[in-house]
C-alpha cells in the first residue's frame, strides 16, 4: 500500500488536469479518442517528450508522448479507471492536478461539454466576473497607485 493519500484533501478548484505518458503517438491518439468519446474529458493535448526514468533497477531513456486531459472534478475517478484499464504500460503514470482558477468562459465550456444537464458554474453573484472583497484603506494611507510626492510635469 502506498504511504501517500489517494484522495486530494486540498483539491478545491473547478477544473482538473490529468497527465499521463504513452509509448507512441498512435497509443496516445487511441487513448484520446476513447476518452473524448466517453465524455470523460472535454479536450486533450499531446506532445512528444524525451523521458528518463528508473524502471526495474535500470535507468531508461525513451521517447514518449505526454497527454494532458482537461476535465471536471466529478469525471476524474472515471477517467483514472478508463485510462488504467486500457493503458499500455504496466504501471501507468496517472496524475491529477487541481486547477484553482479558470477563465469563466472556459469553465462554462467544460460544464457544457461534459455535463450539459448541470447548472452553469458559479461566477460570483451572477456576474461574468468573480468579485473580491474590498479591503479598507487605513486613515492617511495613500490610495492604490498614489504616491505621497506630487508628480512632476515637464512642459
Amino acid at each position: 500500500m502506498s504511504p501517500y493519500p489517494l484522495d486530494p484533501v486540498d483539491a478545491t478548484g473547478p477544473m482538473r488536469l490529468v497527465l499521463t505518458a504513452f509509448p507512441s503517438e498512435a497509443a496516445a491518439n487511441r487513448a484520446i479518442e476513447s476518452v473524448l468519446r466517453a465524455r470523460l474529458a472535454a479536450c486533450a493535448q499531446s506532445t512528444a517528450v524525451h523521458s528518463r526514468y528508473w524502471w526495474k533497477g535500470r535507468l531508461r531513456a525513451e521517447e514518449e508522448v505526454v497527454v494532458v486531459f482537461k476535465t471536471v472534478p466529478k469525471r476524474v475517478g472515471a477517467l483514472f479507471r478508463h485510462l488504467g484499464e486500457r493503458h499500455p504500460y504496466d504501471v501507468p503514470e496517472l496524475i491529477e492536478i487541481d486547477v484553482p482558477r479558470v477563465h469563466p468562459p472556459y469553465l462554462a465550456y467544460l460544464a457544457e461539454t461534459l455535463d450539459a444537464d448541470s447548472p452553469p458554474p458559479p461566477l460570483g453573484g451572477g456576474s461574468a466576473r468573480a468579485r473580491r472583497p474590498v479591503a479598507r484603506r487605513a486613515r492617511g494611507a495613500p490610495r492604490l497607485g498614489q504616491t505621497r510626492a506630487r508628480p512632476r510635469h515637464r512642459y
